[in-house]
């Protein structure tokens, strides 16, 4: 559903751990590949804890490397037991001003 569309949010669960990492992704989101990787995770970091396999990398990358804290402390491929994506659209309100 938001195969080609920039600007999305991806939340997924990893496999076999109660985390839960995900965060904004500002480039368009491939659903045809096999496997995720760290470009398909380039985000704002956040983790907690949630509990169709697809195979996810996060490596460090020393350009990439610009968050408060890693996503995860491994940089290890991991499998995901579940993943949401959603599409970010930009609504525009009538004769409102953000200030």
């Amino acid at each position: 559903m938001c195969h080609g569309h920039t600007g999305t949010i991806v939340v997924v669960k990893v496999a076999g751990t109660d985390e839960i990492v995900g965060g904004y992704n500002p480039l368009a989101w491939d659903n045809s590949k096999s496997e995720f990787g760290y470009y398909d995770f380039m985000m704002k970091s956040f983790v907690s804890d949630f509990t169709q396999d697809r195979l996810c990398q996060c490596e460090i990358d020393p350009i990439l490397t610009k968050y408060e804290k890693p996503i995860r402390t491994t940089s290890d491929n991991f499998s995901i037991v579940n993943y949401e994506v959603f599409e970010i659209i930009k609504k525009q309100i009538p004769n409102c001003t953000i200030r």
